[in-house]
């Protein structure tokens, strides 16, 4: 049931400006409170409007922030339950009944002015009634502003205020950053990172594998991108390390694992560079057709021999036909022109039929560009 919720608060958070023009300040709705696994947290679930301009907003918060309720009240078999969410932004004062760790029931709605004043002590603009009620749901407060001052960040408008709680950029989120070494001074920025996935966890992971005081733009892309810790780590492993994060970024794009790489160390293909690894990958070089075409014969030294002859439509069936009709000691190259020149099995068959004997692999090409059929 979880899993609903949070999408549609993250798509309440995507139309948040467009509801802002269509909807008035609800001044009460619905909550609903389940249990969740994650101790001393619920989650609340909030309705609010009317008809097809109703909206559910929903997150796991702390049982601590309802006031006046607790665990007991809960999960009791049937209780009558009065109790408050105070925010900086505004309260909601709600009263309902639970049994066993479920509760439904109303609220009202009323907003704090005095949350306003202090915005503009500190050079905040006046929220518009909407931006406060989102600001209040979100539980955005004036010690994340005062947070965002102490790191240097540029005075957020309200707008951008709400915008953050919405996307979940919190006091939490600021401060963990912060103490990483991120203090990145454009709001915005934080709410592109967060969008994208970059939390304290993936950051922590680039940090361990060396990468440390990368841009908001660096991390969203990596984030984007798949390249995580343990990638990182993975490829450390296979003694690909890299000081940029581009090659990390283009193999990862290109599906350059520790299976693909493996597999080449295994052929006796090692130590290559990042582009070497993408292109093999790209056209279709991996262990089963580098096994295949070993098992025939064909190991060359240089992997970009099995690139070009991959290219070129030279596979193990290939090799198989052309070793069938009785050519088995022809190179690479002499397959990759076979192959150009339409030479098949069953041409060549055609060509000793018709009393041609056991031509040369050049007198089977020449026959061929001349159309014989």
């Amino acid at each position: 049931m979880r899993l609903p919720v949070l999408l549609v608060a993250g798509l309440l958070a995507a139309l948040a400006p467009a509801l802002s023009a269509q909807q008035s300040v609800p001044s009460g709705g619905q909550w609903m409170i389940e249990r969740t696994d994650r101790s001393g947290k619920v989650q609340l679930n909030v309705r609010y409007g009317e008809g097809r301009h109703s909206s559910n907003w929903g997150r796991d918060v702390p049982l601590s922030d309802l006031v006046g309720m607790s665990a007991a009240d809960m999960g009791g078999s049937g209780t009558t339950v009065h109790f408050k969410i105070v925010r900086s932004a505004g309260t909601l004062d709600c009263e309902g009944w639970f049994r066993n760790g479920e509760g439904s029931g109303h609220f009202t709605y009323q907003p704090n002015p005095d949350f306003v004043a202090q915005l503009a002590k500190r050079g905040v603009n006046a929220p518009t009634e909407w931006e406060q009620f989102e600001m209040t749901m979100a539980g955005v407060g004036l010690d994340l502003v005062d947070e965002l001052k102490r790191q240097g960040y540029d005075t957020p408008t309200a707008s951008l205020l709400a915008q953050m709680g919405t996307h979940g950029v919190d006091l939490e989120y600021v401060r963990d950053l912060g103490a990483r070494g991120y203090k990145l001074r454009d709001s915005e920025s934080l709410v592109r990172m967060r969008d994208h996935g970059v939390d304290p966890d993936f950051i922590a992971s680039l940090d361990s594998a060396g990468y440390r005081n990368l841009s908001a733009e660096d991390l969203v892309r990596v984030r984007d991108h798949g390249v995580d810790g343990d990638y990182i780590a993975e490829m450390k492993t296979r003694g690909y390390q890299f000081r940029d994060l581009e090659s990390l970024i283009r193999m990862r794009d290109h599906g350059v694992d520790s299976e693909l790489i493996e597999e080449l160390d295994n052929a006796g293909y090692k130590n290559l560079g990042a582009e070497a690894l993408v292109r093999l990958r790209d056209h279709g070089v991996d262990g089963d057709y580098i096994a295949e075409m070993k098992s025939l014969g064909y190991a060359p030294a240089n992997p970009e021999e099995l690139v070009e002859a991959r290219d070129h439509g030279v596979d193990p069936s290939y090799v198989r036909s052309l070793k069938a009709a009785g050519y088995d000691s022809l190179s690479l190259g002499d397959l990759r022109r076979a192959r150009d020149h339409g030479v098949t099995r069953q041409f060549i068959d055609r060509v000793k039929h018709r009393g041609y004997g056991n031509p040369s692999l050049n007198e089977v090409i020449r026959l061929r560009d001349r159309g014989l059929d």
